[in-house]
């Protein structure tokens, strides 16, 4: 009969961690497009407010607020002063990808910070200071205040 003890347990699902992460993050090197890479950090680089989402694939908020930035992106993504990002926590390929694009853009301390999804952080791009931050919000009205208040103090 085999015992497996609380404490083997432990280990034996730490190792089983270890591997899983490692082996993401040697799929997640060889998988960024550098092309989309050197767009998304060029566009960012040149804005003045960049919108965050921080994402989890199972969190119900985040799935309400998915449709909100995808309209606002649509229809801000012709002004070049503002910049949308996402940091997907949903597993180490997208958190991986994520954190590349942020160290980067010289974000790295910000998102290193977060362990929360469903919200959205407004970030000066030249302090790189978060200057607004909205936490399952699902109204368009909303967001759309934030970034037009935003953007005025921005440009003063």
């Amino acid at each position: 009969m085999l015992i497996i003890t609380k404490q083997k347990l432990n280990v034996l699902l730490l190792i089983l961690y270890i591997f899983l992460v490692q082996g993401c993050s040697n799929k997640a090197m060889q998988s960024i497009d550098p092309v989309e890479f050197e767009q998304i950090v060029t566009k960012t680089k040149n804005s003045k407010l960049i919108i965050l989402d921080i994402y989890h694939d199972r969190c119900e908020s985040c799935k309400q607020i998915e449709p909100v930035m995808e309209e606002l992106k649509n229809d801000l993504s012709g002004n070049p002063n503002i910049s949308f990002l996402k940091y997907d926590l949903s597993n180490p390929l997208t958190i991986y990808k994520s954190r590349k694009i942020a160290k980067e853009l010289d974000l790295e301390n910000l998102y290193k910070a977060q362990r929360y999804s469903g919200v959205v952080l407004f970030i000066d791009n030249n302090s790189k200071q978060v200057i607004d931050t909205l936490i399952a919000e699902y109204d368009i009205t909303r967001y759309r205040k934030v970034i037009e208040e935003r953007f005025k103090n921005l440009n003063s």
